[in-house]
């Protein structure tokens, strides 16, 4: 496709994607501008500013979002591949799974899902992704990395797509700022010219900010259609055929072969006028880009997206509002004044003038003979309204029933004696955020399927690589070593492109180091603890059932 039509295509795509998504990307940015604390509208801030009058923010929102955010650190979600047909085995599996935790580990991954579902809660969507680099400056081997995007408003989706993991999605793209001397040097024949803005994209909510100092750019992923030809092997394996030389087809002991309607992924960068670089082919049959979902809400013309900070934004406006004003009557509230006659003061007058501007540890004053065994008294201050303290405190319990957050998972000293009794208190906030946690979990089996397609591909050469264990130790395990057989004919050691595999996830790492609960009941004081075994029902594990072929020929 020539250059024009690409980005031509790419901005048809963007203007579609932004139009479906419009209002939940202003909303989403309007909440993350809540959670930075620019919560009141600028016209009040303006008003009440001209007019010296308070305009208090006290910030309590990100207590909220940190609380559910935080528990991917404290618990990280982990991936592990399972046997499920072909040659796939148990030894083999946990070459992968060792590989998932190296991968992880490699990328720190437990900071890049906390930093997705940070942004799932805060405005209703964070994303992350998978690369691929070389292992150092010295080496034609490549890794696997996930890495996180900044900006979770910076990616734009196919409006067709539906499922959580956008895995349905035939086009991504992703906005990018480049600074112009960044970008004259990687680009020194190209114009630094700006993709092109929706024609009527919000400057905020849509990147479209301009820059003088930078350019756009728009990285633009896309599913293509292709036609493979797949064969089966007197052995029985399945393999694609579709670029093996003809000449080398009688020799692999075909049985059948078949057409198959499937797709490749390609990768383009665009500036407002050209294609910056590629078509690049990316090894998997995934777009390597990630989100992960707050919640949604199917309407019938639309899908309202939301995180936890969206219905919270009323009754914190409230509570600035209401903090607002109480600090405002405080302020303006006039000092009492002291009670006295004038033969009492006469002498001291300047000290009782300035008594309300200087502080002193003593007021001095002169006895009036005309009013015996008095002396200068000061009047009841007036009160503040109790109706500013007691909407304060209403605003402040309705950020707590609009998020589902309450005390005891924010840490507050509740009734509740018994171990049991508190657990079950902290967890009423962990229920009301759990989708959070289970959309995340989605995200991952996608991403097992997407590592499981791509890590033959990826580590197809014969190298030694250092797997993980459930433990935290790591081991060098040798793939792709041609060995021989016990019938006497060459194979491939370790050979990662053989078998069907399922991925399975769970949130938490189970590893000697992980700390053990006490029980929740014994017979009596002095009595030993007994251990309980968690029931299937009770387990944190999660299997997915979705099934991946990764198949290659091998010679």
């Amino acid at each position: 496709m020539p250059q024009i039509d690409i980005v031509r295509e790419a901005r048809e795509r963007l203007e579609a994607a932004w139009l479906q998504d419009r209002e939940n990307r202003e909303d989403a940015f309007t909440d993350l501008k809540f959670l930075a604390g620019d919560q009141w509208p600028a016209a009040v801030r303006q008003q009440r500013e001209a007019q010296s009058r308070p305009c208090l923010t006290i910030n309590r929102l990100p207590q909220f979002v940190h609380q559910v955010a935080n528990s991917v650190r404290m618990n990280p979600p982990q991936i592990k591949a399972i046997p499920a047909g072909g040659e796939a085995t148990e030894a083999l599996a946990e070459i992968y799974s060792g590989l998932f935790r190296h991968i992880q580990y490699r990328s720190n991954a437990t900071h890049v899902f906390a930093h997705a579902v940070h942004y799932a809660v805060a405005c209703g969507i964070g994303h992350f992704r998978l690369a691929t680099d070389y292992v150092d400056d010295n080496a034609f081997e490549q890794e696997i990395l996930i890495r996180r995007i900044q900006h979770p408003l910076s990616v734009f989706w196919d409006p067709a797509a539906i499922e959580p993991s956008r895995a349905d999605a035939d086009y991504c793209l992703v906005s990018e700022m480049i600074g112009k001397k960044e970008f004259e040097a990687r680009f020194p024949h190209a114009a630094a010219t700006d993709f092109d803005t929706p024609s009527d994209g919000n400057a905020e909510s849509g990147l479209f900010w301009a820059n003088r100092d930078a350019v756009r750019v728009c990285e633009y992923w896309v599913k293509r259609p292709v036609v493979r030809t797949i064969a089966r092997l007197a052995r029985g394996e399945t393999v694609d055929i579709t670029e093996v030389d003809p000449a080398e087809l009688p020799r692999l002991g075909i049985v059948a072969t078949r057409k198959v309607r499937s797709h490749k992924v390609e990768r383009y960068l665009l500036s407002g006028s050209e294609v910056l670089e590629g078509p690049n082919a990316w090894a998997g049959r995934y777009i390597p880009i990630f989100p992960v979902i707050g919640a949604e809400t199917a309407l019938e013309t639309k899908t309202v997206r939301s995180g936890l900070i969206r219905a919270a934004r009323d009754p914190q406006q409230l509570y600035n509002f209401w903090r607002s004003a109480a600090a405002e009557a405080i302020a303006l509230a006039p000092r009492s004044p002291f009670l006295a006659t004038p033969a009492m003061i006469a002498k001291f007058k300047a000290q009782w003038d300035t008594q309300n501007t200087v502080t002193r540890p003593y007021l001095l004053y002169e006895p009036d003979p005309d009013a015996p065994g008095s002396r200068p008294t000061r009047e009841p201050p007036p009160g503040v309204p109790t109706a500013l303290t007691q909407e304060s405190a209403i605003a402040a319990d309705e950020m707590k029933a609009t998020t589902g957050i309450y005390d005891a998972a924010l840490g507050a000293r509740s009734n509740e004696i018994s171990g049991v009794a508190i657990r079950a208190r902290e967890s009423q906030g962990g229920n009301a955020a759990l989708h959070y946690q289970d959309n995340l979990m989605a995200t991952l089996h996608h991403l097992g399927k997407a590592l499981i397609d791509l890590v033959p591909k990826i580590y197809d050469s014969e190298r030694t690589l250092r797997i993980m264990r459930e433990d935290d130790s790591h081991d060098p395990v040798r793939i792709n070593a041609a060995v021989m057989g016990v019938d006497g004919k060459p194979m491939l050691l370790n050979d990662l492109s053989q078998g069907i595999y399922d991925v399975r996830g769970r949130s938490g790492r189970l590893t000697p180091r992980a700390a053990r609960k006490p029980p929740t009941r014994c017979s009596s004081s002095s009595a030993p603890y007994r251990r309980r075994r968690a029931s299937p029902a009770t387990s944190s594990r999660r299997t997915w059932t979705g099934r991946v072929r990764t198949k290659s020929l091998r010679g």
